[in-house]
């Protein structure tokens, strides 16, 4: 058997709910040999020898969260065959402006061309009900939508798209 691991890191929610979308595609699309699990980051040893995975993270204040920068930092240890990284949380219809959004501090901190498959960008869902006071600062400050700006079909699409690439390899 091969395996597929996908894990997130998510401060509110919305990077998890992607991460369960694309693991449930996964796992609806890839047969023989290949087993999609869903982790969590809490340990990010259950990433290390995966024959793929799919990692992503929230993005605040320009970069990845902690915990996926750290796993990330593992995968480096004992790569995978694939690895395909995504980024959510800008909030703006546009992707070629959310894609901008992410500092290039944190692009390299990402990984190089070679390390990485692909990183996708998501738009992420702003729920101001669920922010801190400095969030909401935050959020004022950029003129970031709330919302919720997440394309399912964008996530639907690249989960077909990695297990054609899966099915092909």
């Amino acid at each position: 058997m091969r395996s597929l691991v996908v894990a997130a890191a998510s401060r509110h929610g919305s990077t998890a709910e992607i991460a369960d979308r694309l693991a449930a595609d996964l796992a609806g699309t890839l047969g023989d040999p290949w087993t999609v699990t869903r982790v969590g980051l809490t340990d990010p040893r259950r990433l290390v020898g995966a024959d793929a995975v799919v990692l992503g993270s929230a993005v605040y204040y320009g970069r990845w969260m902690r915990s996926a920068t750290h796993a990330l930092d593992h995968l480096r240890e004992e790569p995978p065959d694939h690895l395909w990284i995504f980024s959510t949380g800008p909030v703006s219809d546009s992707e070629d402006e959310n894609a901008r959004t992410i500092s290039a501090d944190a692009m390299a901190d990402l990984g190089e061309e070679d390390e990485v498959d692909e990183h996708r960008v998501f738009g992420g869902r702003l729920d101001d009900a669920q922010l801190s006071f400095v969030e909401r600062v935050v959020v004022r400050a950029v003129g970031a939508t709330p919302g919720d700006h997440r394309r399912w079909d964008d996530v639907d699409a690249w989960a077909r798209q990695i297990a054609d690439e899966l099915q092909r390899a």
